[in-house]
Formats: C-alpha cells, structure tokens, sequence
C-alpha cells in the first residue's frame, strides 16, 4: 500500500519540524510518494529530510518516491548542494525518474 503526501509550497528548515510530525503520523510499513511539485524556495532541510526518508524505508523494506521528477527549484538546489556531481543511476531514478541531465 502507498501513501501520497503533498509537500507544502513553503517547506523549509523554519517549518520543517511540523511536516515531520506529519510525516510520523503516517501508516508505517508503505511506499510514500512525496509530491514536491509545490515547492517555491526549498533549502537544504528538504534535501535533509528527502534523503532520510529514503535512508528510512531502506532500512524497513519499503519505498519512497517523488510523485513527478524534481522541478526547476529543487534542481536547483540540488545542484547547489552538490547533489548532481555525486548522483548514482539510484539517485537519478529517484530525483529525475532516469531522465539523463542535460
């Protein structure tokens, strides 16, 4: 069974703690498909909890995924965080569902 969970357009570290406690008080033991399409600023507290997410279902047997590869401001900062330099063909599933980078 998977779970959709929406980020909000505003998610960053000043908030951040909120959208954990959502994401806590989700079913455990299912995929989650995050929906980041709404972000507008994400700093690296999004990359932070995307990554331990992903960490997290690893270590459970499950699955985390992005609804739609990541857009224009989460590229961004995933380049800006030096994200891109070190991606794996795993990460580039993740993030860009295999789409190479131009």
């Amino acid at each position: 069974m998977s779970t959709a969970f929406c980020l909000p357009s505003n998610l960053s570290m000043a908030n951040i703690a909120a959208i954990v406690d959502d994401l806590r008080a989700l079913p455990s033991g299912g995929d989650l498909v995050l929906d980041a399409t709404d972000l507008k600023a994400p700093d690296l507290s999004v990359l932070q909890l995307i990554e331990s997410l992903r960490a997290q279902a690893r270590l459970h047997d499950a699955s985390v995924s992005l609804a739609a590869p990541a857009d224009e401001p989460l590229t961004a900062l995933l380049h800006r965080a030096g994200f891109v330099a070190a991606m794996t063909p795993d990460d580039n599933a993740f993030w860009f569902h295999g789409v190479p980078l131009q």
